[in-house]
């Protein structure tokens, strides 16, 4: 297994693709469905943290907050740089990705080798009965998984770095997030426009577009100006020849574009949000005024992250 090497891209759990991809202008850089502090919390945070967000008052919220100063000022100068809080959102990114690998690497290593072969992966995500029998057709009534074993065999090849047919834990954390590493990126743009072309023909229109948003977003089906809002994105951003489609291409490089990562843009946005005297670094004090821009009125138990960086 090779060592684990992320290009962070999306930053938070549970968003489909279109919805992690980097901002186009300033109102644009969260995913929708969140605003934009909840957005700043999680990307801060840490996805297990926020979802403590409304347990402590905001005093509380404060003390936290300050005792974790510290632990972004990376040279100790009494000021937290772009490139400070960029390499602290990563951490989170990596702290979330190598727990989602580690729970389904332990939920697939059926014999206890520290290695998930495919076989068991098959029989335990979808049932010993397609052990070497990966695409039988379904019987009367039962869901077609072949699709599915395809697209997760495809994965589990390419997470596969060192080809010895055997996933590792970090090799895991490829294969649940490939989103997030050079080796199998690719395939999820692949996927993204498999889910996203509902006519199959090579391509996104601006109503699988819409479709997909509302999807997730059921509270803007009655919001007739939202949906003519996420139109003008499309034409404007997304469908960069102007032929009224997104391709693979136009895919690959708005989930994926050269530049700023979302972890970058999120730290940049941080930054901004902060510094009151426009020098571009934050201060412990800036942080402090700031408050609700990185924990919000009142905040999470940092948890873990806590417990092991105080």
């Amino acid at each position: 297994s090779s060592g684990i090497n992320a290009e962070y891209g999306g930053l938070v759990e549970g968003r489909s693709a279109i919805r992690g991809g980097v901002a186009v202008d300033e109102n644009e850089y969260m995913p929708h469905g969140m605003d934009g502090a909840e957005y700043d919390h999680e990307a801060f945070l840490g996805h297990e943290q926020k979802e403590q967000f409304d347990k402590l008052p905001s005093e509380e919220a404060k003390r936290r907050l300050q005792d974790l100063i510290p632990h972004l000022d990376e040279d100790g100068n009494g000021k937290v740089t772009v490139d400070e809080l960029h390499d602290w959102i990563k951490k989170q990114l990596l702290i979330y990705i190598m727990d989602d690998a580690e729970k389904l690497h332990e939920g697939n290593d059926v014999d206890h080798d520290g290695f998930v072969s495919w076989k068991e992966f098959v029989a335990t995500t979808y049932g010993l009965g397609f052990v070497d029998n990966e695409q039988k057709a379904p019987g009367p009534g039962e869901f077609d998984y072949r699709q599915m074993i395809l697209r997760d065999y495809n994965k589990f090849i390419s997470a596969d770095a060192n080809g010895d047919q055997f996933l590792s834990v970090d090799e895991m954390a490829a294969f649940v997030h490939p989103e997030e590493f050079h080796h199998t990126r690719h395939l999820a743009i692949e996927e993204s426009m498999q889910d996203l072309d509902r006519d199959k023909d090579g391509k996104v229109s601006v109503e699988e577009y819409i479709s997909d948003l509302l999807a997730d977003e059921e509270d803007h089906m009655n919001q007739p100006e939202w949906v003519q809002l996420e139109r003008q994105h499309f034409v404007q951003y997304r469908d960069q020849n102007g032929d009224g489609f997104v391709d693979m291409n136009e895919l690959k490089d708005w989930l994926q574009p050269q530049g700023a990562t979302p972890a970058l843009s999120e730290a940049m946005h941080l930054v901004k949000a902060g510094d009151r005297n426009d020098d571009g670094e934050l201060s412990a004090v800036e942080i402090m005024n700031s408050y609700q821009v990185f924990v919000g009125s009142q905040a999470t138990d940092f948890g873990r992250m806590l417990h092991t960086e105080l």
